[in-house]
């Protein structure tokens, strides 16, 4: 995401080593009001729904949206179970399948050793 905003000043460093920026509130609203798309997916959907469900209780005071972003959220969940389901049903039939292939070598194997222990040949 790239925000356009005009920097007052740089105060300095914080113990992480990121930038103590001085910002105006209302060219920063503007720039985020820009970008709601990010403001919905990155800070509601990835940070708030999974650390701090009370204080997302507490900024969508809406009611039908907090229902249609839990529901969202509980879709995606659901998507990602079912998709794992089936990546496991698929590797359970690739084992039976690689089984049942196995022992049919096994049981070719085993033919063809009493064929020659008996001197069975195809053209008897």
């Amino acid at each position: 995401m790239e925000l356009h905003l005009k920097i007052n000043d740089v105060v300095g460093m914080d113990d992480q080593k990121r930038h103590i920026l001085h910002v105006d509130g209302e060219q920063l609203l503007k720039a985020l009001m820009e970008h709601k798309g990010w403001i919905a997916h990155e800070l509601i959907r990835d940070y708030l729904m999974k650390h701090d469900t009370k204080l997302l209780n507490e900024i969508i005071c809406d009611n039908d949206l907090r229902n249609t972003i839990y529901q969202d959220e509980k879709a995606r969940r659901e998507g990602k179970a079912e998709r794992r389901e089936r990546h496991r049903q698929f590797e359970i039939e690739r084992q039976r399948r690689q089984d049942q292939h196995k022992a049919t070598i096994a049981t070719r194997k085993a033919l063809n050793f009493y064929h020659d222990i008996l001197g069975i040949t195809e053209d008897d």
